[in-house]
């Protein structure tokens, strides 16, 4: 029913059909907005006024459940996590093991040549830390990667090449018929790291072949 029956079935003024226009008419954002601002506050109507501390009581937190499930997924995390990160420090000590193994074995040769010293065939002549490390072979002695602050036992540092001492962290030497083999021996206390079969109760030393495949006894 148009607006112009609406009027005269109701007698309706102009001033009437005016608004019944307006009503039917789209509107714009603009349009709203004003017609918005014009609307009045409700008289006598107050916003209630609230401090901080009142706002944040009204703020729910955890419930004891919802607690309860946090330190659960948090406990299951760090049950996977924690054996993860000791396996890797394990095993990033084992390989500081295994180098300073292989540096002790390039010491040892560059020692027999530079000194001079014949290893006899069927025998064997041990060279250690500590005459490594006087002769200017090793800069150094290593530090002990399973103990913190401590390096490996050097043994007993001697004067004469010929006569070696055979102490502490060493390697020998061994020559059979024209075949040498270096077998490595890494000692701190008396806490063998390198065993044949890479137990504490083992056969101490390993030989350079294997070391890369051997099983370093951690304390």
């Amino acid at each position: 029913m148009s607006a112009v029956l609406l009027a005269i079935q109701h007698k309706a003024t102009p001033v009437w059909q005016e608004n019944v226009h307006n009503q039917n008419k789209p509107r714009g954002g603009n349009e709203m907005n004003a017609m918005a601002m014009e609307n009045k506050q409700i008289e006598g109507f107050k916003a209630p006024k609230m401090s901080f501390r009142e706002a944040m009581k009204n703020e729910k937190g955890l419930t004891l459940i919802e607690l309860l499930a946090v330190i659960v997924i948090i406990a299951i995390i760090a049950a996977i996590a924690i054996p993860s990160i000791s396996s890797i420090l394990e095993r990033t000590k084992a390989n500081a093991h295994k180098s300073n193994a292989h540096m002790m074995v390039d010491a040892a040769r560059l020692y027999v040549t530079g000194e001079g010293i014949t290893v006899p065939t069927n025998g064997n002549v041990t060279v250690n830390m500590a005459d490594l490390q006087a002769k200017g072979y090793l800069q150094i002695i290593p530090q002990d990667p399973s103990n913190k602050g401590t390096t490996y036992t050097a043994g007993t540092k001697t004067t004469a090449p010929a006569t070696p001492a055979t102490d502490g962290s060493k390697v020998v030497i061994t020559n059979t018929a024209g075949i040498f083999t270096y077998v490595v021996h890494l000692v701190n206390g008396t806490h063998n790291y390198l065993t044949v079969d890479g137990t504490d109760v083992g056969t101490p030393g390993v030989e350079e072949a294997n070391l890369d495949t051997i099983a370093v006894v951690l304390p």
